[in-house]
C-alpha cells in the first residue's frame, strides 16, 4: 500500500516537476529570440496601430463635442482636451 502510494506521489508531483526543470533548462540552451521560435509577427504595423488610435481619438472627441451641444455648452477642441488633461497629471 504504502509503496503504491509513493509512486502515486511520485508521478502526481515528481513528472510535473521534471517536465517544468527540462522546459526551464531548453529555454535557458535556447539563444535566439522567443518571437523567432514562436514564429511570431505583429498583426498591424506601428503606423496602422497610430491611425486607428488616432481615430478613436476623434470618435472620442466627437461624442463629447455632440453631449455638449445637447447641454448648450460650447464645443471643445483636441488642443483644450489634451491640455487640461496633462494639467490634471501635473496637480
Amino acid at each position: 500500500m504504502a509503496e503504491s502510494q509513493a509512486y502515486f506521489l511520485g508521478m502526481v508531483l515528481g513528472l510535473p516537476l521534471v517536465l517544468l526543470l527540462v522546459a526551464l533548462i531548453a529555454g535557458h540552451l535556447y539563444r535566439d529570440d522567443a518571437e523567432e521560435l514562436l514564429d511570431w509577427r505583429p498583426t498591424r504595423s506601428p503606423e496602422k496601430e497610430a491611425q486607428l488610435h488616432h481615430g478613436d481619438v476623434e470618435q472620442m472627441l466627437a461624442a463629447l463635442n455632440r453631449y455638449r451641444r445637447l447641454r448648450g455648452a460650447p464645443e471643445r477642441s483636441l488642443e483644450e482636451v489634451a491640455s487640461r488633461g496633462r494639467s490634471g497629471f501635473e496637480s
